[in-house]
C-alpha cells in the first residue's frame, strides 16, 4: 500500500481525506522549510501522525531515548511547536518525559527555520533529571521488549551541524 493510502486510510473515511487535503494545501506552503530542517540535521519525518493536523520530527537523542519536535497548523498562516524528549522503560511501564508547547508562529520560512533550530537546540539542552515519570504505559499488550526498542534503533542520529 503507498504511503498516500496509509495516510488516508483506505477508503471510506471521507472526513479525514477532506481534512488531509486541507492540510496538503497549508503544509505546502513551508514543505521546503520542513524538509530543509529535517535534512540540515538528519530527523525523520512523520506527516499526520495519528491523523493529526502536523508533521513531527524524531530523532534518537544523543544521551538517550527520542527526541521530537511537532509542527501544527493552527490557522492558515500559523503553526504551533511542540517540543519533547522521552526515555521509555519498558519492563516497569514508564515513561520518563519531558514535554513543552510553545506559542502559535506565523510561518514566515526564516523565522520559522530559526524557531526549529531553536527549539531543537532547547532539547539537547536538556537534562535527564528533568524528565519526569509516567506510568502505566502498557506497550506489553502490543509488542515484544525486542520489537519495542527495534522502534527506537531506527531513529536516526542527528547531524552535527
Amino acid at each position: 500500500m503507498g504511503w498516500f493510502k496509509r495516510i488516508l486510510g483506505g477508503e471510506g473515511n471521507v472526513k479525514w481525506k477532506n481534512k488531509f487535503i486541507e492540510l496538503e494545501i497549508f503544509f505546502n506552503k513551508i514543505s521546503d522549510v520542513l524538509e530543509d530542517f529535517a535534512a540540515t540535521y538528519n530527523l525523520l519525518i512523520e506527516k499526520y501522525p495519528h491523523h493529526g493536523s502536523s508533521w513531527t520530527f524524531r530523532f534518537k537523542h544523543p544521551l538517550e531515548g527520542s527526541g521530537q519536535i511537532e509542527v501544527e497548523k493552527t490557522s492558515d498562516d500559523s503553526v504551533l511547536i511542540r517540543k519533547s524528549w522521552s526515555i521509555d522503560d519498558y519492563d516497569t511501564s514508564t515513561r520518563f518525559l519531558k514535554y513543552i508547547t510553545g506559542e502559535s508562529i506565523g510561518i514566515d520560512h526564516s523565522q520559522l527555520f530559526k524557531t526549529l533550530e531553536d527549539t531543537l537546540d532547547d532539547i539537547l539542552q536538556w537534562k535527564k533529571d528533568e524528565l519526569a515519570p509516567h506510568k502505566g504505559c502498557t506497550w506489553s499488550k502490543y509488542c515484544s521488549k525486542e520489537d519495542f526498542y527495534k522502534q527506537e534503533k531506527k531513529l536516526p542520529n542527528l547531524s552535527e551541524n
